[in-house]
């Protein structure tokens, strides 16, 4: 080969991490268009983009009576502000959690280029990028991206030997916003300040004043209402003023089982599988003290993995450990799933490529567990295809002539039904695809890699490659796109229509759904704020006035809200537990809105105007 021809090609292989960063960043950035526009509002969106507009024209303030935040007040206000910048409405929200969620990607990025070198940086990216379920949730108008985002750059600012005093400033000042944003990120603060100390000495006191005054700042405003956040945490007295002892029964208080439990743990690791099993297997493949590049190393591997793990922990005692939001697991973990993909950064390079045998035999075993357990998490997308799977006639051990499917064995044998039925076999299926995969691994590392690493070793990394490039398989259904319509122009449409029969300054009733997105374009009007947080903020039987306070309603302040509303906006879903109320004496409808919300059955808007 020339000379020419060789400084070309080691020009190439400079540029190629680069180029990968940058399709990568493109394929994310395609898709996460693609789910902003397709996928039905939640709850928890219409909550922060409504009450942020409410919060930002000042027409309501955070922790006011009559309104509830039940989340730190930039969770609202960040969202709230940026739609007073560039017009309030689905769009506006997306878009900016579609920009949170590049940053984020982008901020993973520049962390890994730091800590480990150009091509792990680059695959970080694609960690995301094959991520579509990620994408989607970080695309939504809720606060996962947002997080994600801080999260990301508060790393790229202190990991590190030899941070400038300003970036330590700077990582105080994102860690005390993130905890401003969801209070449930407040042990990161005070993990960040400890790492700080370690590795930084004095200079980690400016990282925990910025981040401390940050949060006395923002808390001042409201005080004391603003410390109802706080009465989560263990051995906090709260004033009386925060603490609400109006009583009544919850309309949702669910009564989850444990087997429901144990799926919401499988689906986390199913859609967070990069992030989880890296970390249990860098935890497992631990360097040996000689073998960290340098001392700094070994710091950052130690804060990241208390980092990661101590977060796991506090959220899945407060989603698997309660009954009120069990399936929020896989959620929850989308705040900090960075610090994960970081840590398999950081030590891929240096892991014990021969762990004791102990530590490869249980290395073999978790992934069996693993393997079983996203089996079972994913039976809803697998499990009635394997039941039609042809299966073998069979009597007395004997086998008969014809086939049946495997439906048929087990209704006719064990007599499941047929939700059991598609949970076992595809838990089997799953226990299957993780024997085979590691008895296939078990046959190349003895022919090839047997000198060179460990066999737990070995699968441990076939199986993180296969799980990278395969995401968009284990992701299944929820990656998939939920509409084929476009879900944004849908509500602005919805929003037009609704202007244009809803006079200004009219009390509106809403029942028009989970997600309140349509009455983002109507801003002149009078709602009913515990309305936005729709049952999940009703409490049958408790004090009114108590309630009011929180931002919870009961069925007093209901009848008081039917008796005087002036609009009635009810889904059509939803229409026949109203049919009685609205006699024609007293109400007439207009015409339907000429679209749903979004696809699903069902979700076009009624609207009612007492004569």
């Amino acid at each position: 080969m020339s000379r020419i021809a060789l400084s070309q090609k080691q020009k190439w292989l400079a540029y190629a991490p680069n180029l990968a960063v940058l399709l990568g960043i493109m394929v994310y950035l395609v898709q996460a268009v693609l789910f902003a526009h397709t996928t039905p509002s939640s709850l928890d969106e219409g909550a922060y983009l409504l009450k942020g507009i409410l919060f930002a024209t000042g027409k309501y303030q955070p922790f006011e009576a009559g309104i509830s935040t039940n989340k730190a007040p930039l969770a609202f206000l960040i969202p709230g502000y940026v739609q007073l910048l560039f017009g309030a409405g689905l769009r506006t929200g997306r878009y900016l959690a579609v920009f949170f969620g590049v940053m984020a990607v982008a901020g993973t990025w520049v962390a890994s280029r730091r800590i480990g070198n150009k091509w792990l940086a680059a695959g970080t990216v694609w960690v995301f990028a094959l991520s579509p379920a990620l994408i989607k949730l970080y695309s939504l108008g809720v606060t996962q991206s947002t997080i994600a985002c801080l999260f990301a750059w508060m790393l790229v600012f202190s990991l590190g030997e030899n941070r400038p005093l300003w970036q330590l400033m700077l990582a105080g000042l994102l860690a005390g916003l993130m905890i401003m944003v969801r209070q449930n990120m407040v042990p990161v603060l005070p993990l960040l300040a400890l790492y700080a100390f370690w590795e930084h000495g004095w200079k980690a006191f400016a990282l925990l004043i910025f981040g401390m005054a940050v949060m006395v700042l923002l808390h001042i405003p409201y005080l004391p209402s603003i410390l109802q956040l706080w009465g989560w945490v263990p051995y906090i007295q709260l004033p009386a003023q925060a603490t609400y002892s109006g009583g009544g029964i919850p309309s949702w208080n669910p009564d989850i089982s444990l087997i429901s439990r144990v799926l919401s743990i499988f689906q986390a690791i199913r859609l967070h599988f990069v992030a989880v099993v890296g970390s249990i297997v860098s935890f497992l493949l631990w360097p040996k003290l000689n073998s960290w590049r340098k001392r700094s190393d070994f710091r950052m591997g130690a804060f990241l993995l208390a980092l990661f793990w101590g977060l796991i922990i506090m959220h899945s005692l407060a989603a698997i450990g309660q009954d009120y939001c069990v399936f929020c697991f896989t959620s929850y973990i989308a705040f900090f799933n960075i610090a994960g993909i970081l840590l398999l950064v950081l030590l891929a390079k240096s892991w014990n490529w021969r762990p004791s045998k102990i530590r490869q035999a249980l290395l073999i075993v978790v992934f069996l567990i693993i393997f079983t357990g996203v089996g079972f998490s994913a039976f809803e997308d697998i499990g009635i295809r394997l039941l039609n799977l042809p299966a073998p006639r069979m009597r007395d051990l004997r086998i008969l002539p014809g086939l049946v499917t495997w439906w048929d064995i087990l209704s006719n044998k064990f007599h499941l039904n047929i939700n059991e039925a598609k949970k076992y076999v595809s838990a089997f299926w799953g226990f299957a695809t993780g024997s085979f995969i590691i008895s296939a691994g078990f046959l190349i590392w003895r022919r090839m890699w047997r000198d060179k690493a460990g066999l737990g070793a070995f699968i441990a990394t076939l199986i993180l490659v296969m799980a990278l490039f395969l995401s968009p398989v284990l992701h299944g259904s929820s990656g998939k796109l939920d509409c084929n319509s476009d879900v944004i122009l849908a509500n602005e449409k919805i929003g037009e229509y609704l202007r244009g029969i809803i006079p200004r300054d009219s009390l509106v009733y809403w029942n028009g759904g989970l997600s309140a997105v349509p009455l983002l374009y109507l801003p002149d009007v009078d709602i009913f704020p515990p309305q936005i947080n729709s049952g999940y903020s009703f409490r049958s039987n408790g004090n009114t006035a108590e309630l009011i306070e929180f931002g919870f309603w009961n069925e007093e302040m209901d009848a008081e809200w039917r008796a005087t509303a002036d609009f009635f906006i009810i889904e059509s879903e939803r229409y026949n537990e109203w049919k009685k109320f609205f006699n024609p004496d007293q109400f007439v409808e207009f015409v339907r809105s000429p679209i749903g919300t979004s696809c699903l059955k069902e979700s076009q808007l009624r609207i009612f105007h007492r004569k």
